[in-house]
């Protein structure tokens, strides 16, 4: 047995951490000390570091307090909060206070204007559930999407039909830019807060570049986050308010209701105080948005030690975050289409028709996938520490969605490394192990994590 050794240099105090800057699903947040732990017993040097699939980035804010890292994602909003947590902007509250107040007066502007029939409509339908009749917030989550509306998707006629013929002119006018709003609006949000996010997000595109957008983004991502209705506070689906009968679902709608009461201008100001306060990072963190494959191909700096995180299960990660990642690269995405009872429609999570689809995710592809990732960090002379969550990366426990169990991720591990250990959150501390006896040997509810060396 291996036990992990405390470094012999002086490193932060862990008690003052970064916060969770989405709802993100297999963060490590709670698992940053146990990493931590783990690389420095791999490097306890404290050279570079690379964490490839940096997601929420609180791995590399983490590391980059006692090293230099360079943080990779295939995803664009991965990049934006890796930076912001790592060199967060110090914004003043003066300051944070005239960014929020420009955003509100544009967005008063807007709803006073063209847009003021959806949000009077929405607020209707909240009145009317109050008063016992669900049915009008059912189509509006149902119906309501302004891009739906455009593309002969939207609701029979009546006042929610009413409301959007009268708002899409203005929302799809390329020079206002509301593309939440235009997409999302009384789908994931209430008309009122996606025009709010729309607002904010002009207002932070005109930052300056580098710290101070990167942190109004990743603010105005997380006031997304908090403010989306939907399960798990992510973006895989919207509600859904009816059962399988059809029949409306009380308690779903009054949550409904009472999340959409939820000040986007609130939450976006608290989040800009929070990482005026967050501790970032010592050393220079570089945050990067490029394909594992790529960055590993390519990459010709000092690497003392890699950190990965990959998908384990079926579920891609991009199907839970594709508006944080529209929001991040500030485009009007193509949306997906399937086809339903023969009609080519919208599909209903309203995904980009881009997004990215993980290697790790598919049965098929996983194997090599991991092979590339463990080739490619062993070409670089490093030694490795890899995550796997025995579960999906979501909220439920669902072990079946894994695409390779942890003898199978070893076995490949051992193709390009000499050594591969395994350290484990749940009661087993850290033992050696083959592919054999893997599986009874540890503790299939705690996260693991693999220490692979030269």
């Amino acid at each position: 047995m291996t036990e992990l050794a405390a470094p012999a240099r002086t490193r932060p105090d862990r008690s003052v951490d970064a916060f969770r800057p989405i709802q993100y699903m297999g963060s490590k947040a709670r698992l940053l000390d146990l990493i931590e732990d783990a690389i420095d017993f791999v490097d306890p040097a404290g050279g570079p570091a690379l964490d490839l699939f940096s997601g929420s980035g609180v791995v590399a804010a983490r590391l980059g307090r006692a090293r230099p890292v360079t943080a990779v994602d295939v995803q664009e909003y991965a990049r934006v909060l890796a930076a912001a947590l790592s060199g967060p902007a110090r914004m003043k509250t003066r300051a944070i206070e005239r960014l929020a107040e420009r955003a509100g007066r544009r967005a008063d502007q807007l709803a006073e204007a063209d847009l003021a029939a959806p949000i009077e409509a929405e607020r209707a339908a909240i009145e009317a559930l109050a008063q016992g009749d669900p049915e009008p917030l059912c189509e509006l989550i149902e119906q309501g999407s302004p891009i739906a509306f455009e593309q002969g998707e939207g609701p029979p006629p009546g006042p929610l039909r009413e409301a959007l013929e009268s708002a899409v002119p203005r929302l799809s006018a390329p020079a206002e830019r509301l593309t939440l709003t235009r997409f999302y609006g009384g789908v994931y949000f209430s008309y009122e807060q996606a025009l709010h996010l729309d607002c904010v997000l002009a207002a932070v595109r005109a930052l300056p570049a580098g710290a101070a957008r990167d942190t109004g983004l990743a603010a105005a991502l997380g006031a997304a986050s908090e403010c989306v209705t939907s399960v798990g506070s992510h973006f895989a689906q919207p509600v859904r308010p009816r059962d399988g009968l059809g029949r409306p679902k009380p308690a779903a709608l009054v949550a409904v209701a009472r999340r959409r009461r939820r000040c986007v201008f609130e939450v976006f100001t608290e989040r800009l105080r929070r990482y005026a306060r967050a501790p970032g990072a010592s050393l220079p963190v570089r945050a990067l948005s490029a394909d594992y494959r790529a960055f590993l191909a390519s990459h010709e700096g000092e690497v003392a030690v890699a950190y990965a995180d990959p998908p384990y299960t079926r579920d891609h990660y991009s199907r839970f975050y594709h508006v944080l990642e529209t929001m991040a690269r500030g485009d009007d995405p193509d949306v997906s289409r399937v086809s339903v009872g023969g009609a080519d429609l919208l599909s209903r999570g309203l995904y980009r028709r881009d997004r990215h689809q993980s290697p790790f995710c598919i049965r098929t592809q996983a194997p090599d996938a991991f092979r590339e990732l463990f080739a490619g960090v062993r070409a670089l002379g490093a030694p490795l520490v890899v995550s796997y969550s025995p579960y999906s990366s979501g909220t439920a426990a669902r072990p079946e969605t894994r695409l390779l169990r942890i003898p199978e991720v070893v076995e490949l591990a051992g193709e390009a490394f000499a050594d591969v250990s395994i350290r484990s959150a749940g009661p087993l501390s850290h033992s050696k192990f083959n592919a054999q006896r893997l599986n009874g040997a540890i503790d299939r509810e705690a996260e693991v994590l693999l220490i692979c060396r030269p």
